[in-house]
């Protein structure tokens, strides 16, 4: 009898815990169609998936968030405008994260200031308002600028503010957030700070290293006045996260150079700086700031490119020490190159002769990937759950 009973019991697998299946799922590569895939095997797969409990212990695991794609200012159409880097079925599509109800409450004279996880900071110009927008989401929270900060010349960056221990920045739309804006522009130019948090009730580019975040400043002058503070050709601004103090160091002895050049970080994580040179078109010049010594790389080598008429460094991806170089050789292309290995991907082989404007990487743990969304083959997106 004892034997009849066991035959017939139903036969249990680990897979029938939900704690360690969603351990197993969890450990898929983080392309947006992993999930998506996963999500069509079963309804019970699909509802794993799909909570805040695995979103967390995807972050868990893979510990940094893959870059999806970058955000620039489109000039024409007065736009944040999101351009996809990764490979279909990968691929998201442009109109998938944008800035939402953001843009029509700002308007006019819109200026692109940064992103950082997860998040997107613009402001209107004209009205002084700043904008921190959840692409993701489409959740967005609107800022007023001190009347102290000048009405033009505003730089500013966004950043997640979670305090709690083991957190991972790329999924943060319920995490506090902090904006930080600065201005060189003051009436005795001297560096201005505001710093603005979402816990509290009263609510260039930049790079974050360490606890400091970084913005390249320029100034004519390098005459010491009458309190010691000497304005340097290139200099750095550096604002303090923990301390909140804003302090100036000398830059890079660089002269000649392309445009405006990028604040990276080091192999060892101290302050550095990438710029092209002009006087040889195609040069890279990384300089160290703790060791005051620059390496110089052939970018006509590195990219195979025989003729560079003009370039120029248009974004800086901070996570993965990656810059974006813009290259003219009779067509536009837009290059990502990795500052540790000098590998390159082209992002755009070609972009036409227009120039473009500043892009600002965007990481985000895409879990919420809709059919919608990716650019997938017809068989997985006529696909459904079973049961």
């Amino acid at each position: 009898m004892s034997d009849q009973t066991t035959g017939h019991r139903r036969q249990t697998s680990p897979l029938d815990d939900d704690d360690l299946l969603g351990e197993i799922l969890a450990r898929v590569p983080l392309q947006p169609s992993s999930l998506l895939r996963i999500s069509i095997v079963c309804k019970r797969w699909q509802r794993l998936v799909s909570g805040e409990w695995f979103r967390h212990r995807l972050c868990a695991h893979h510990r940094k968030a893959p870059l999806l794609g970058y955000f620039h200012l489109s000039t024409i159409f007065n736009d944040v405008v999101f351009n996809p880097i990764m490979e279909p079925p990968d691929r998201i599509h442009p109109r998938r994260f944008l800035p939402g109800r953001a843009l029509p409450a700002a308007g006019q004279d819109i200026e692109l200031l940064g992103c950082r996880h997860g998040r997107v900071v613009f402001t209107n110009i004209s009205a002084i308002t700043v904008f921190v927008c959840d692409p993701v989401t489409g959740g967005y929270a609107r800022l007023a600028v001190p009347p102290e900060f000048p009405k033009l010349f505003i730089n500013g960056t966004v950043l997640c503010a979670a305090g709690e221990q083991g957190h991972v920045h790329g999924a943060c739309h319920s995490s506090p957030f902090k904006v930080v804006m600065v201005s060189m522009f003051t009436e005795d130019r001297r560096p201005m700070a505001c710093v603005y948090s979402s816990d509290w009730p009263i609510v260039g580019s930049s790079t974050l290293i360490g606890h400091a975040l970084c913005w390249l400043i320029s100034s004519g002058s390098q005459d010491e006045d009458e309190d010691g503070y000497i304005p340097v050709p290139y200099g750095v601004l550096e604002f303090d996260l923990d301390r909140n103090i804003l302090t100036i160091t000398k830059g890079p002895p660089i002269n000649h150079m392309v445009g405006w050049g990028q604040i990276v970080k080091t192999i060892d994580g101290h302050v550095g700086f990438a710029t092209l040179l002009y006087q040889t078109l195609g040069s890279l010049q990384v300089w160290h700031g703790n060791v005051n010594c620059s390496d110089t790389a052939d970018l006509h080598s590195i990219f195979g490119l025989q003729e560079i008429r003009r370039h120029g460094i248009f974004g800086y991806d901070e996570d993965d020490n990656v810059i974006f170089i813009y290259s003219y050789e009779g067509d536009s292309r837009l290059f990502m190159l990795q500052l540790d290995t000098m590998q390159f991907k082209m992002h755009y082989e070609t972009i036409g002769r227009r120039y473009p404007t500043m892009c600002h990487p965007f990481r985000s743990f895409y879990t919420a990937a809709g059919l919608n969304s990716l650019e997938i083959p017809t068989e997985l997106s006529q696909s459904k759950p079973q049961t």
